[in-house]
C-alpha cells in the first residue's frame, strides 16, 4: 500500500475528531493488530528481561556479551559513555514504559528497585543533556504515571508517596551547578558528586544547540511540583540565550555554541543531530506551560526551516547566516522526529512528504542509516534502533487513522527481529549493509522505540492510562497537559506577578508558618511538624531549634495559560483547550466575585485564635469542608493537593534547608468559601505544630540515637527523631531497646503486619507517609515489634533541625514501644545494606551528649 493521497490542511481536525469511531481500515484487521501488539509486547519483554538478568543494576545492555555495561570497567567509547552514570539508567529511562505498557505490577516494581537502590552521590562525569532528559525525565514520567495508575484505583502502588519525584529533585539540584555561565547556557557535562569543581567538568566550553535548549519540561516541571523556580528559570535563561543569538533576519541557529561569550562554533544549520530537540521544546513548552514567547518563536523557525532547510521531502543543513547553500550534502536519522512536531504543528503535508522519503530509505536498507544522502545512500552505516522514525509513524496514524502507517510500523518489527534480535536483548547495526552487530543496546530502546510501536498497534480503549492527557518529551515521557495549572513560576510573569503581590500586601491578612519537619512535605498525614507557637496562636521565631518563621506575601499561583490563542492546527489544541477551560472556569469565576468586591480577609475572618482553638469565634459553627482535605490527610508532596491549596489561598514554599514555609493570603483563594476552610486548616496546622513544643520553645523530647552494629564492623550511631508518645528512650530510667533489624510488610505500617513471626522481638522499619505515625507504631506493636524506626523517604539534609513524631493526643499514652524518626540519607543507607543482605542489630537508645549537658549522667 503506497502513502496517503490527500493532502488536505483542513482535514486535519475532523480526521482527529473521527478516531474514536472509525475502524483502523481495509489495510489491516483488528485481529492483525492485536497480534502485533501482542508481538512487540513480546519484543519488549525479551529486552526488558534480558537487561534484568544480565544488566541491572549496570546502566546499559550489552547483549552481545550477555551482561552490564558498566563505566570504567569497559573500553571507553568516548562522548558516548556519558550518558552513564551508575544510576541504573535503563530501568529509570524504561519506567512509564512499563506503566503505558500496563504492566503494574513489574511497574511497582521497578519503582521499588530504583527507590532503594540507586545513589545519585557518584563521582563521574555526566552528560546534562542525557541526564535531564532519560534520568530526571525518566524519575518525572514515572511519577506521573504512578500517579496517574494510584487515582485509577491500582492498589499495587498504594504505598507510593512521591518518591521519584523526591528523586527527580536530587538529581535536579546535582545538575544545577552546570549552568553557572555568563550566558546562562549549560555546560555540557558536570559531576555528579563534585558539581564543576571537578578539574574535568570545564574541560569543555561548548555545548549544542539542543542540549542547551532541552531542558524546559523537565526543569519547569520540577519547579512546579518542588515548589523551587531555580529550575525553571535556569532553563528559561537557556532558551532565551539561544534564541537571543539566531540570525536576526533569517531565524535559524546553529549547531555548536560557546557557554562562556555566545559566539556560534558551529553555523550548521537544519533539523538534525545538534538542533533537533531545541525546536521540539519551543513547541511543547508552549503546548505545556502556555508560554506564547514560545509559540512565536516556534512559528519563526518553523517558517525559516521550511524556506531554508526543507527542499521537497528532504531536510538539508545549511549555513545560518547563508542559508541559500546547503553545507552538507547528508542527512542524519534524527532528523527523523521532524514528521512527527509537523503533526503536533498541523502541517500535515510536509510531514508525509517527508515521512515517505524516511521510509523508502529504510525499505531500501532494512533500517535508517544514522546518516544518508539525498540520493538514498549510506553515508554513517550503523543504526542504533533509534525512536525517532517510528515516533512520526506513530503521530501520523493518530492523526490520520491510515493504515499504511501500521504498514510501516509492520516493517519496523520485523527487521528488528530478523536483523537486531539476539539472545539476551536487541543489538545495535554495527553497519545496515552487513547486518553487523554492535555490542551495545541503548535505554532508549525501552524508552521510546518499543513504547511508540507499542502504542501504533494499540487501541485506545486497551491503553491503562490515557495518552491524551500527557504530551511526550524527547525521550518519550509522559508529561500531563495539567501542568501549567501548578505554581506557575514563568520568569516572564515575574513583573506581573510583582504588582501583584504589591496590590495583594496592601489589603491581605497573611499567616506564615515555617514547618520543621522532617521533610518537604511539612505536617502531612501524620501530623508531622516541628514549629514554635506561642499561647495566642501567632507564629514566632525559635533559632534554637532552627526554626526561621516569617511573614511573606504570596504570588498568585493559578495563572492560566492564553488558551485563547491556542491555533487550530495544532494537534494538541483541541483537547489542550477543553481541559483548560475546565480547570481554568473556578479560576475566571473568582476573579469576576473579586472584582465585584470580593471582601478582604479582615472583614471576611477574625485573624487571631485564643489557646490555638481552630474557629474564629465561639459561637460559630465551622462550615463543612469543601476539598476533603483535613490535618489528618494533608501532604504537600502532592502536587494535587498542593493545587487545591492554592484554591484555598495556602502558598507553599519550600526553603534551602527542606523545610516548607505555608501562608495563608484570603485574597487568593478562589471563593470566600475555600478562603474560609484555608484560613481553619491554617489553625490546624498551627495547633499541631504548637503540639511538639513546650512553652518556652524547646522539643518536648530530646534526640534520640539508632546504634547500629554490623558482624565485624565498628557500630554506628545515628541521630534520629523522638515520638512524643510512647515511652521516653533515656529519662530517669536510662530505658533502651534493641533487636534485629527487619521490613515491615507492608512497608507503610498501615495495615496489620503479613508477617509477625518476623517482626516478633526486633526493630521493625517502616516508611513514611499515608497514616499517622502512631498507627504504624500500634500495628507494630500488636505484630510484637520491640520497637520501630520510620523511615523518610524525603531527601533533605540529615539533622539540621530536630523532628518529633507527634501522635493522636487523645491516647498517645497507650502505645507501649519507642520509636524514632530517621532522615533519609541515614535510612536510605540502612535499606541498602539490607538489600545487600547484612544482618543487623540496631539498638534504640539516647543521645549521651544531650543528657550531659543538661546534667544527667551517662548510664
Amino acid at each position: 500500500m503506497g502513502p496517503p493521497l490527500w493532502r488536505a490542511k483542513s482535514v486535519v481536525f475532523f480526521v482527529i475528531g473521527a478516531v474514536s469511531i472509525l475502524s483502523i481500515g481495509c489495510g489491516a484487521s483488528l485481529d492483525e493488530k492485536q497480534y502485533y501488539r501482542g508481538l512487540v509486547m513480546e519484543m519488549f519483554d525479551h529486552a526488558y528481561q534480558s537487561y534484568m538478568l544480565y544488566a541491572y543494576p549496570a546502566d546499559e545492555l550489552m547483549p552481545l556479551s550477555c551482561k552490564g555495561r558498566v563505566r570504567g570497567q569497559e573500553r571507553s567509547r568516548g562522548p558516548v559513555d556519558e550518558a552513564l552514570g551508575r544510576f541504573s539508567l535503563t530501568l529509570i529511562d524504561t519506567l512509564d514504559t512499563l506503566a503505558v505498557m500496563g504492566d503494574v505490577e513489574e511497574f511497582n516494581s521497578a519503582i521499588w528497585k530504583v527507590i532503594t537502590s540507586v545513589n545519585f552521590d557518584s563521582d563521574v562525569i555526566v552528560s546534562v543533556f542525557e541526564t535531564n532528559i532519560r534520568v530526571l525525565g525518566g524519575l518525572l514520567g514515572g511519577h506521573f504515571s504512578a500517579i496517574a495508575l494510584k487515582e485509577k484505583g491500582h492498589e499495587q502502588l498504594y504505598w507510593y508517596d512521591n518518591q521519584l519525584l523526591l528523586m527527580a529533585d536530587e538529581i535536579g539540584r546535582r545538575l544545577l551547578p552546570a549552568f553557572n555561565t555568563s550566558t546562562g547556557l549549560p555546560y555540557p557535562k558536570v559531576n555528579l558528586r563534585h558539581g564543576m569543581d571537578h578539574p574535568s567538568a570545564k574541560e569543555e566550553s561548548s555545548t549544542c544547540t539542543a542540549c542547551a535548549g532541552t531542558l524546559m519540561l523537565e526543569f519547569a516541571a520540577l519547579s512546579r511540583l518542588t515548589g523551587n523556580p531555580e529550575y525553571e528559570l535556569k532553563a528559561w535563561k537557556a532558551m532565551e540565550a539561544i534564541w537571543e543569538r539566531r540570525h536576526s533576519t533569517h531565524n535559524l541557529v546553529g549547531t555548536v555554541i560557546d557557554v562562556h561569550n555566545g559566539n556560534w562554533l558551529r553555523k550548521d544549520s537544519g533539523v538534525g543531530a545538534g538542533i533537533d530537540s531545541y525546536y521540539e521544546y519551543c513547541l511543547k513548552s508552549y503546548i505545556l506551560l502556555g508560554y506564547e514567547d514560545y509559540l512565536q518563536r516556534f512559528e519563526k523557525h518553523y517558517s525559516a526551516v521550511m524556506t531554508y532547510v526543507s527542499n521537497g521531502p528532504m531536510l538539508m543543513n545549511v549555513n545560518m547566516n547563508s542559508p541559500y547553500r546547503i553545507s552538507s550534502n547528508f542527512m542524519d536519522a534524527l532528523l527523523a522526529f521532524w514528521p512527527g512536531l509537523q503533526v503536533l504543528w498541523g502541517d500535515l503535508d510536509a510531514a508525509i512528504d517527508t515521512h515517505n522519503m524516511l521510509y523508502q530509505v529504510i525499505q531500501k536498507h532494512n533500517f535508517l542509516p544514522e546518516a544518508f544522502t539525498a540520493d538514498m545512500k549510506v553515508h554513517w552505516p550503523n543504526h542504533l534502533l533509534r525512536p525517532e522514525f517510528i515516533e512520526s509513524t506513530y503521530f501520523l496514524y493518530k492523526a490520520t487513522r491510515d493504515p499504511f502507517y501500521l504498514d510501516v510500523g509492520k516493517t519496523v518489527i520485523e527487521s528488528m527481529n530478523k536483523h537486531a534480535r539476539v539472545a539476551c536483548g536487541f543489538a545495535a547495526l554495527k553497519d545496515v549493509r552487513t547486518n553487523t552487530h554492535e555490542d551495545r543496546m541503548d535505554s532508549f530502546v525501552l524508552a521510546e522505540t518499543l513504547k511508540y510501536l507499542y502504542l501504533l498497534f494499540t487501541e485506545e480503549e486497551d491503553l491503562v492510562l490515557d495518552m491524551d492527557v500527557f504530551i511526550f518529551s524527547t525521550e518519550a515521557h509522559l508529561f500531563p497537559l495539567s501542568l501549567a495549572l501548578i505554581n506557575s513560576t514563568s520568569p516572564s510573569r515575574r513583573r506581573q506577578q510583582k504588582e501583584e503581590e504589591e496590590e495583594v500586601s496592601e489589603d491581605t491578612d497573611q499567616k506564615s508558618a515555617t514547618c520543621a519537619s522532617g521533610g518537604s512535605d511539612g505536617i502531612n498525614a501524620d501530623k508531622e511538624g516541628s514549629c514554635a507557637s506561642t499561647s495566642d496562636g501567632h507564629l514566632e521565631s525559635n533559632d534554637k531549634e532552627g526554626i526561621e518563621l516569617v511573614r511573606v506575601v504570596a504570588p498568585s499561583l493559578l495563572h492560566c495559560p492564553n488558551i485563547k490563542g491556542l491555533l487550530t492546527r495544532v494537534y494538541y489544541a483541541e483537547q489542550y483547550k477543553a481541559l483548560m477551560l475546565q480547570q481554568c472556569s473556578a479560576t475566571a469565576r473568582y476573579h469576576r466575585s473579586r472584582s465585584e468586591g470580593f471582601p478582604s480577609s479582615q472583614q471576611q475572618f477574625a485573624t487571631t485564635t485564643t489557646n490555638n482553638n481552630a474557629g474564629t469565634d465561639s459561637n460559630k459553627k465551622r462550615p463543612p469542608s469543601i476539598t476533603n482535605i483535613t490535618l489528618n490527610n494533608l501532604d504537600l508532596t502532592d502536587p494535587q493537593q498542593r493545587a487545591v491549596l492554592a484554591t484555598m489561598g495556602i502558598v507553599i514554599t519550600s526553603m534551602p534547608d527542606g523545610r516548607m514555609q505555608l501562608s495563608h493570603v484570603s485574597k487568593e483563594a478562589l471563593s470566600p468559601e475555600l478562603a474560609e476552610e484555608g484560613w481553619y486548616l491554617m489553625q490546624d496546622i498551627m495547633k499541631a505544630m504548637a503540639a511538639t513544643q513546650n512553652s518556652d520553645g524547646t522539643s518536648k523530647r530530646d534526640m534520640k540515637v539508632v546504634r547500629v552494629l554490623l558482624p565485624e564492623s565498628e557500630q554506628r550511631d545515628i541521630k534520629v527523631g523522638p515520638a512524643l508518645f510512647g515511652p521516653d528512650l533515656g529519662g530517669d530510667t536510662q530505658f533502651q531497646v534493641g533487636g534485629n533489624l527487619v521490613y515491615a510488610e507492608p512497608f507503610d505500617g498501615c495495615s496489620v503486619f503479613l508477617d509477625s513471626h518476623l517482626v516478633n522481638g526486633n526493630i521493625v522499619l517502616v516508611d513514611r507517609g499515608h497514616c499517622m505515625f502512631i498507627v504504624k507504631v500500634r500495628n507494630a506493636e500488636s505484630a510484637g515489634a520491640a520497637g520501630v524506626i520510620v523511615a523518610d523517604h524525603l531527601p533533605i539534609a540529615n539533622t539540621t533541625f530536630p523532628f518529633a513524631m507527634s501522635g493522636d493526643d487523645s491516647t498517645a499514652n497507650s502505645v507501649g514501644i519507642p520509636s524514632v524518626f530517621m532522615h533519609h540519607g541515614d535510612s536510605r543507607d540502612l535499606l541498602q545494606l539490607m538489600n545487600a543482605g547484612e544482618e543487623m542489630y540496631v539498638l534504640l537508645t539516647w543521645s549521651r551528649e544531650q543528657q550531659k549537658g543538661s546534667g544527667e549522667g551517662e548510664g
